[in-house]
Parts: C-alpha cells; structure tokens; sequence
C-alpha cells in the first residue's frame, strides 16, 4: 500500500468505518510487521491521528463482564494492536512495552504454521486420485467427454462440449466424482451447470461428472458455499447427513461437519427448500436451518457476515463459544486442540484474518484474554 492509501485506511478505523475485511487487514499488517519502525509517514499526521485513535478507544471500550460468562471482545485488542503500530511508527521507545505486552511471560512457540491454501485431491470413478495442488493449469483428465481442467486461479472447472448438450437420457450410467479438502485445505469448482462451489477445509463433495435426468444431485460432508446456476426445470439439491436441500438457483452455506451435533443450512440469495424425513421449511434470505435427525429442524434469523467470513477470508466471531472457536483453528490449521480445566463458559467476538499464521491468531487471541500454550501440532487451551 502507498504512504497515502495507508494513512487513510487507519483513518478509516479510528472513525469506524471500516469493513470487516479492512479491520482484518489492519490486525493481519499490525501483526505481520511485528513492530518493525518505519519512517515513511509524517510525524504531525501520525500524532494527530493517534490522539483521534485514542479517543475512539475511550469511546468504544466499555462492555459489561460476568462472573460466570466471560465475553471477550476481541475488536477492542485490535485497536489497541492497532494503537501501538501507530506509535511505533514515530515512537521507538514504545517497542520495548509492545514486546513485553505480547510476551506476558509466555514462551515464543517453536511450532508455526501457515493459513489453509488451495489443496485438494479429485478422486474420479475409476478410483484414480489427483492431486490439485499439484496439477498444473490447463487439462487435466476427462469423464465421458467432460473436459476437467485447472484454471490459473487454482479453481478446477467441468466443461461440456456441445455434443453433450441437451443430452438428457436417464438411462446413461453417469460416472461420480469426489473431491476432498483435508485439514489446512481449500478449494473452489465450477460444476458442468456452471455452479460455483468453495469448499472449506475437511470438507467432501461428491458429484456426478454431468447432470442428467430431473435434478443435479450432489452430496456433502463438511462446509461449502454453493452459488448455484439457476435452472428451473433441474432443481439442484445438496444431500447432507442431517437434511437435503432444494434448490433451482441462488446462493447459501451449508456446515455439516460429521463430529459436529448439528448441521446448518443459511440461506444469503434466493429461496431455497430444507427438508429432512419428517419436515420441510422454506428459507427467505437472512434465515437459517439448524438441527439434526433427533431433534429436528428450526429456523432463526442468520448473522450473514459470520456464517460466510471463512470463504470472504476472515475468522469472525460473535459471542461465540470457545469450542466453535478453536475447532474453526484446528481445521484451518491442521492441528488439534485440547482443554486444560472448564474454559466452557469462555465467549467471545471479533475478526482475524484466515491469512495470519497461526501464531499471529493465538496472540490476538492471548491479548483478548485466551491463553494458549503451543505443542508441536497441538494448541492447549489455558484456563
């Protein structure tokens, strides 16, 4: 970023207009530059815009703390993360208290690791395996006359010639296709309908190589974002462990991780079908689907931001519990996770960047109050 685009991007956070998006940034360059100086900003524009940082501080800090449910904000850690890269970029001296504010008597961790990339393995009908993060761009295998190629963005795409256009016969044997992304994973396709799917990591879809007959059947274990094609006369339907979803087109998220008690379908464009055995419910924008075979099917109004922040790049949280937290960490990151003592009442809110490593995550987390002790590939998660 130039000088300019910086100072007005900072000023963009001390008057609260930021998006989530520019507020992750923030944290992740704060974290990133690991309190290097830097002499590239002019010295009154500096102190003027701390002072008008502090006081959006003073402003916005207060929130209540309970006994039994300890909800930690983690936005007010980023303006005060914030606050001393500010200084330190006309105050050396503030260098020493930023490293003993981030020490707090912790040992530094010997085990890092980097943010989920594009990862994958396509298993097609014959059994054969590819791996995705290896393929190169361009042609990569074919189904029946699909085309499967790799784009140079790293997406992998189903293309159809025109011969196997309008070709709709039931009775062909369609062969199904899987692909996986394991823990540290993600990956984007574009199905032979032209839908769009972000898989997020851990996660399986299976799908046939063209669609034919009345619906686009495919199945999923894990999260995915689906932006689906619109045809009215093949509605397309996700099959989960919990509920199926109809569609005809629109765009929405299902999380139905298979250790998880619940599965979730939020709806962001559209209208969409939930059905499971005994009951069905229609979804209007903003609205979601939570339960499981035993207890049923609900519907509440959605937080959009949230559900969807892992495909716009960001952790975020909102008073939401440490479990939910540290499993989002575990899978992104590809390690495990356990508790020393009760941490179940623990809550918390805010946003990190899905690009920090994994250090950076936990010390945003540790100035939040979430003590973190690192182990090889393991997080302990401190009382």
């Amino acid at each position: 970023m130039t000088k300019e685009e910086v100072k007005e991007l900072l000023q963009r956070y001390a008057d609260g207009k930021c998006s989530p998006q520019e507020k992750a940034m923030v944290e992740h360059w704060y974290l990133s530059e690991s309190f290097k100086q830097s002499s590239d900003f002019d010295t009154n524009d500096i102190q003027e815009l701390k002072f008008e940082i502090w006081d959006k501080i003073t402003q916005d800090r207060s929130f209540k703390s309970n006994s039994k449910i300890k909800s930690i904000l983690l936005w007010t850690a980023s303006v005060a993360a914030v606050l001393i890269f500010v200084f330190s970029l006309s105050e050396p001296f503030i260098f020493n208290s930023a490293d003993k504010l981030l020490a707090k008597k912790e040992k530094p961790a010997v085990f890092d690791k980097s943010p989920a990339r594009n990862k994958a393995v396509l298993t097609l009908s014959d059994g054969s395996k590819i791996i995705l993060d290896d393929a190169r761009s361009g042609y990569i295998a074919d189904q029946q006359g699909i085309k499967i190629s790799k784009s140079p963005d790293g997406s992998i795409i189903y293309s159809m010639p025109e011969s196997l256009l309008g070709n709709n016969n039931e009775s062909d044997v369609v062969p199904y296709n899987f692909i996986t992304t394991p823990k540290g994973g993600k990956f984007q396709i574009i199905l032979p309908d032209k839908s769009k799917i972000w898989l997020n990591s851990e996660s399986t879809l299976r799908f046939p190589a063209r669609f034919i007959g009345q619906e686009r059947n495919v199945e999923l274990t894990g999260e995915a974002y689906f932006e689906v094609a619109k045809n009215i006369n093949m509605p397309f339907i996700v099959k989960t462990k919990d509920m199926s979803v109809f569609v005809t087109g629109t765009e929405f998220n299902i999380m139905a991780y298979s250790e998880d008690k619940f599965t979730s379908t939020t709806l962001v464009q559209g209208s969409v079908q939930v059905s499971s055995p005994s009951q069905k419910i229609i979804l209007k924008p903003g609205e979601q689907v939570v339960g499981n075979q035993t207890i049923g099917l609900s519907k509440r109004d959605a937080d959009i931001e949230e559900t969807i922040a892992w495909k716009n790049g960001l952790f975020q949280f909102n008073n939401t519990d440490i479990a939910t937290v540290m499993n989002q960490i575990s899978r992104w990151y590809d390690v495990t996770v356990e508790y020393e003592g009760d941490s179940s009442g623990k809550r918390f809110g805010g946003y990190i960047s899905r690009d920090s490593k994994l250090s950076q995550v936990l010390k945003m987390l540790e100035l939040s109050g979430v003590k973190c002790r690192i182990e090889e590939k393991k997080i302990i998660v401190l009382p």
